[in-house]
Formats: C-alpha cells, sequence, structure tokens
C-alpha cells in the first residue's frame, strides 16, 4: 500500500521538528497508566455501567473496495453519535497468524529474568523505548509493575543522521531480545506494517465522505508510527488494567488480546464478568463492547483518535475507553496486546478544515460524562493551529496536573 522506499522514509521523516519522547511520555501516562480506582469511579460518575454494545463491523474485502455503503458505515462508527472503534473483519490469515506469533513471543520476552530485561532497557530515553516495567507510575505515584511493554517504531531508524541526532529517543534502534524470543524484531515489524496498510483504507473511507485528507496526512506525510507490544502480568484487581483516555492518534489499530494462565502457559478464555474494552457512549454510559470472536473471524479493531476528530473538524470523535481485567478467580490470567498507534507528523500543523472551527471540534465531546473521566479538549488544545508535538506535550500537562490534584 505505502509502496515507499527506505529513502523516502527517511526524508519525509526531516520535516519532524519535535522529539519523540514527548509523544512517548505521553502515551505511557494516559493510554495504560490509572489509579486502582480510577476505572470504577469513572464508571460510576458516568451513570450506566456494562451494557454490552456490538462493534460495527466491516468485512475486509469490502473495505478494499471503498463502496457507498463501507463508507457509511466508518461514518456511522467513527461519528458522533459512534462508539469510535469499526472491526475490520475476516482479515488475510497471514495477519492473523501474525497476531498469535507476535502476542507469544510479547510474552516470551515479558517473562524473562529481570536481569536480562535490563539489557534492553534504555535509561538514557526514559525507557520509552525498547523494554519497559515498573517507570510508569499511577495516579498516587506508586510504579506500575502490572504491565510490561516493548516499544519500537516499526520502520525503523532513518537514514538520516542529521534526523537521528535531533530526535534520538524517535530514531534509535533498540537492542532486540531475538536471542530469546527468536525473531521477535521481525515478526514485531511486520505485524505493525501490516495494520498500518489496513489503516490507510480506513483511513481513505474517512476521507471519501469528509473530504479530508487523514490518508495523506498519516502515510504521505509522516513516517513515526510506534507500535507497542503490552504484556499485563497476573493481578488480583478486576478492575483495573488501562485506565481511561482517548488516543492523540490519528487512529489506533488494535489485535485481539490473548490471554495466559500463567502457571501453565496455556490460551484461555478472557476471566469475566467480561474482561476487555468500556467505552463512553454518546449518552454518557459506560458500555462493554463486544467485539465478534477472533476465532471465529479474524478480525482487527481501529480507534478514532483526537488528532483525527480536529482535523475533521468533529465529525469524527474520539471517545473515552478504558481496559480492566475481569476477575481471575484466584486464577494467574495474564494478557498480551498489541497496539499502532497512526500519527501525523510532529510538526503537522493541527488545526480544524475550512468552514469548521475548534468550537465544532470540542461540541463533539465536550460533555460532562467526558469531563468525569479525562481533561476536557479544551484545555489541551485552546487555539489552533498547533503543532502535533505541542498538542502531545499539551496534553500530557493536563493530565499529569489532572493526577496530581487526585
Amino acid at each position: 500500500v505505502t509502496g515507499r522506499s527506505k529513502e523516502e522514509e527517511g526524508s519525509q521523516r526531516l520535516n519532524n521538528t519535535r522529539s519523540a519522547m514527548m509523544h512517548r511520555l505521553l502515551l505511557l501516562f494516559f493510554f495504560f497508566s490509572s489509579s486502582p480506582a480510577a476505572l470504577v469511579s469513572a464508571a460510576a460518575a458516568s451513570g450506566v455501567c456494562d451494557p454490552t454494545s456490538e462493534i460495527l463491523q466491516i468485512d475486509y474485502e469490502a473495505l478494499l473496495r471503498l463502496e457507498e455503503g463501507e463508507r457509511s458505515l466508518v461514518e456511522k462508527a467513527f461519528g458522533p453519535g459512534g462508539l469510535g472503534i469499526l472491526a475490520v473483519t475476516k482479515v488475510p490469515a497471514t495477519l492473523e497468524a501474525l497476531r498469535v506469533e507476535v502476542l507469544g513471543k510479547a510474552r516470551e520476552v515479558a517473562l524473562l529474568p529481570p536481569s536480562i530485561l535490563a539489557q534492553f532497557e534504555h535509561a538514557e530515553f526514559d525507557y520509552l523505548v525498547g523494554w519497559s516495567r515498573g517507570r510508569e507510575t499511577f495516579l498516587g505515584g506508586e510504579p506500575d509493575v502490572s504491565k510490561g511493554s516493548w516499544y519500537a517504531n516499526v520502520f525503523g531508524p532513518p537514514r538520516n543522521e542529521t534526523l537521528r541526532r535531533k530526535y534520538p529517543s524517535s530514531t534509535f534502534e533498540p537492542r532486540w531480545p531475538d536471542e530469546y524470543a527468536a525473531n521477535f524484531s521481525g515478526t514485531f515489524r511486520d505485524l505493525g506494517k501490516r495494520l498500518y496498510d489496513v489503516a490507510y483504507f480506513v483511513l481513505k473511507h474517512c476521507d471519501a465522505f469528509l473530504g479530508t485528507d487523514l490518508a495523506r496526512v498519516t502515510h504521505e506525510l509522516s513516517q513515526l508510527h510506534v507500535a507497542r507490544a503490552l504484556h499485563y502480568f497476573p493481578t488480583d484487581d478486576a478492575e483495573n488494567w488501562c485506565g481511561w483516555h482517548a488516543d492523540n492518534a490519528v487512529l489506533t489499530a488494535l489485535v485481539p488480546s490473548l490471554y495466559f494462565q500463567d502457571d501453565t502457559g496455556f490460551i484461555v478464555d478472557p476471566p469475566p464478568p467480561r474482561a476487555g474494552l468500556l467505552v463512553r457512549d454518546v449518552d454518557g454510559n459506560v458500555v462493554q463492547v463486544a467485539p465478534p470472536p477472533p476465532e471465529r473471524e479474524p478480525y482487527v479493531l481501529f480507534q478514532i483518535g483526537e488528532a483525527a476528530q480536529v482535523l475533521s473538524g468533529g465529525r469524527l470523535v474520539a471517545t473515552p475507553h478504558a481496559v480492566r481485567p475481569g476477575d481471575a478467580r484466584g486464577r494467574p490470567i495474564s494478557r498480551d496486546a498489541f497496539a499502532l498507534f497512526v500519527e501525523p507528523n510532529w510538526d503537522y500543523p493541527l488545526s480544524p478544515p475550512p468552514g469548521f472551527t475548534l468550537d465544532d471540534v470540542y461540541g463533539a465531546a465536550a460533555t460532562a460524562s467526558e469531563e468525569a473521566l479525562i481533561p476536557p479538549l479544551r484545555t489541551r488544545l485552546p487555539k489552533a493551529p498547533v503543532d502535533f508535538a505541542q498538542f502531545l506535550a499539551d496534553s500530557a500537562k493536563e493530565y499529569y496536573e489532572e493526577a496530581a490534584r487526585t
């Protein structure tokens, strides 16, 4: 889909004007951190908790055809009345096989002895590339050891040395633990690139019915797309694995997670009550999202992000969401996940399109229930245009200040 050479990838990255460390710091904080009680209290503040909602689905082959009916389906999923999530079903068998392989290897890496994992940490980049565990904090300031992560840019470092010096945390190539998890580096990047290719067609649907240019913003003008493999360690907390947040990217690709019983290594079903994704809907209710079982119909989830909300003038809406582990009932259940963040360039100016204002952007999500869950977009994007990197920094500041007040 991309059809780009490594030389083109490197030259396109020359437009980056902010450090990727700022971006990853933001992702570290609000995409996967929360206080232990945050999930319960936020759900209670929002009203109804846990009705089940089926995700809108689109067949992979239909997605590629860009047909009119499918475009309206994408609009329903990502528009103001939707959950901000779309499932692309019947994905190629190669992608599904890669999912299982990468998640299995991510677990192998996470279960290595700490003395070995320390070899793959990078303190000089604040542990925001390669392996990281216990470097994030909950809102109370406690280290979060409930999950471990592997970060990398799926396109690898650019060849341009000047860019590598200017943005070391976003261009550094980590040492990979391939001697312990065979070809982890190759499969990690392969999965990320395949998700990136599918994301192109999801964004082309959005562009077709909105007249936006999102696919060009992410697939021609940007080269920095960070993937994160996560291993969630067994926990007795049935309500907290990933706290409330809204993604900053244009689009996030999520493969179905795998759950393991740690003492046997066997794949198991998600613990009840249904572990998985919670979303705050347009009425302020917290709903349990119900994707199709991946063993029956392989799929990839796509969540719209706040950058898309801005660039569409509020016609696409990023909804707050969270992940809970469910009640393992004493069993040592772990979870492995993989996310790709499809983003603009750091210096890309975030602004509503002609004919739309920031009030249109704010109005798409400015509800009391949103403010009960996350810092409002209005406080994190008070003016436009703003470089994407600056938006990330301002969002990080608001989230940290909110944490300090909690």
